[in-house]
């Protein structure tokens, strides 16, 4: 696993480094904020960057997730769940204008992920567990992009994603083993973006 992991990176970088670098008058830079829907479901922070036909965009996505049900009947049921899930990527795109204000794109997306979860029961103190995951995610992506001027706009993308990764899984008892998962599931994706230049 740590290999994929060294080598994901690699790529990302490479990507990152290869496309960044245009004349810088032909670049236009921004940032960005959206909502994750889907699988896992949180927020991203975008970096778009622009030129010619192109765009390329890391991207930071968090999720976390907190809930405590209460089982007044068998409260040794109750429960106290958390979990934290973090990914880190590029989507490269190729984008084509359709009219002065709206552009579409497409592309994919390629990055690493990282993630855990812990679950307890207040009045079942043997019964908890903890756990740790981590892996790479790829996929295709389909989106449109719509200006309302030369630095905002708000874009909306859909991706086929399949994820993969490393789950390793103790209980408060001691047992502990380690699960390889692959998930496919798709992801829609709502973002607001400023650019810095001029389209």
């Amino acid at each position: 696993m740590k290999s994929k992991i060294v080598a994901l990176s690699a790529v990302v970088t490479a990507m990152s480094l290869s496309f960044a670098a245009p004349v810088a008058s032909a670049v236009d830079v921004g940032v960005g904020a959206g909502i994750t829907g889907g699988e896992w479901t949180g927020g991203t922070v975008y970096v778009p960057i622009r030129f010619a036909n192109w765009k390329i965009e890391p991207e930071l996505t968090f999720a976390q997730n907190s809930e405590d049900t209460t089982y007044p009947a068998t409260p040794v049921n109750n429960s106290e769940y958390e979990s934290s899930d973090y990914t880190l990527g590029a989507g490269v795109y190729w984008r084509q204008p359709v009219g002065n204000s709206l552009e579409t794109y497409v592309g994919g997306r390629i990055g690493y992920w990282w993630g855990d979860s812990s679950a307890t029961y207040p009045n079942n103190p043997t019964a908890g567990y903890s756990q740790e995951d981590s892996g790479f995610y790829i996929g295709p992506t389909l989106g449109a992009e719509y200006f309302f001027n030369k630095q905002f706009s708000i874009g909306l993308d859909v991706s086929l994603i399949y994820r993969s990764g490393t789950y390793d899984y103790t209980s408060v008892s001691g047992t502990a083993y380690s699960s390889d998962r692959d998930n496919l599931y798709t992801e829609a994706r709502t973002a607001l973006r400023y650019y810095f230049g001029q389209q």
